[in-house]
């Protein structure tokens, strides 16, 4: 069986939807697509709610916003847990996605001692930015636990790749996008499987928002969380796919950045955008008088 779990926003879904189409069953009670996933989530309903019980019953956020190190999973749990493995595990390759499978790994991997696990990962300013651009309300009041959490549920990857590195496989968005033959001979390769090769377009790509021009947030994360950065660099250096991520020179290039540079930067493009705006309805209404 196969795991597909990363920090939110870095790509599970799209990863989920290539494995289902080459032959995976994620099970047939999906989350219907929604906000920030207009193409579907690809996770299992059973899972979902599971864990975001077991969230609740510790008090913590359900979506996974939390920085605890370990989520207990009290014996009820347990035999619930027990019971939604044997409802989904009727056929050979099957599994389930969901970003807050992260953080019980030491717990999924008890349960299920065979289990093989796909950790995807993105760029800590694409995700912080996909966060922000989503709306979710406790980033607005905490924009710092964005970059915090993303920190959080890598460091978490890289620890249980150390510990079982033979039932494990590590990858970035980048890389599944751009070598998706390779990545499924690669899972088959390792785990002896026979996933298929996906259909060409099973997905829309272009959904995958990047701003890799952009150098002033990764430049802010750097100063600010230069952990984030070692993280990257550490995931970048043990993916499997060995791909050249392109936020690499990003990393050189945030080195030669100067402080004041970045640091003024957002107050001169907010202004020129407050111009731009006005400019356009001054525009519009010399049209609408015009009309």
């Amino acid at each position: 069986m196969l795991i597909i779990t990363g920090m939110h926003r870095s790509g599970t879904s799209f990863t989920t939807s290539l494995l289902q189409n080459a032959g995976l069953d994620i099970g047939k009670r999906l989350l219907k697509p929604g906000h920030g996933n207009i193409k579907g989530f690809f996770e299992n309903v059973d899972f979902v709610k599971f864990h975001e019980e077991v969230l609740r019953s510790q008090g913590l956020n359900e979506i996974g916003w939390t920085l605890e190190d370990k989520v207990p999973v009290q014996e009820p749990y347990r035999q619930q847990a027990k019971e939604i493995i044997s409802k989904n595990s009727q056929v050979n390759i099957w599994g389930w996605k969901d970003p807050r499978t992260t953080l019980f790994l030491d717990f999924w991997t008890e349960l299920l001692p065979d289990a093989k696990f796909i950790f995807i990962y993105r760029s800590p300013w694409e995700v912080v930015d996909s966060l922000y651009r989503r709306g979710d309300e406790i980033f607005m009041k905490y924009p710092e636990l964005a970059v915090k959490l993303w920190i959080h549920y890598n460091q978490k990857i890289l620890n249980f790749l150390d510990s079982f590195p033979d039932q494990c496989l590590l990858t970035s968005v980048y890389s599944i996008v751009s070598h998706t033959e390779e990545f499924i001979y690669k899972i088959n390769n390792k785990f002896d499987l026979n996933l298929v090769k996906p259909a060409a377009e099973i997905y829309d790509r272009s959904l995958l928002y990047t701003q890799t021009a952009d150098i002033h947030r990764p430049t802010l994360i750097a100063y600010y969380f230069p952990e984030a950065i070692n993280v990257y660099a550490e995931l970048n250096k043990r993916e499997i796919l060995g791909g050249s991520s392109p936020d690499e020179a990003l990393l050189e290039q945030i080195k030669a950045i100067p402080e004041q540079t970045w640091a003024f930067q957002d107050w001169i493009n907010i202004r020129h955008l407050e111009k731009k705006v006005k400019s356009l309805r001054f525009e519009l209404k010399k049209r609408v008088k015009v009309l």
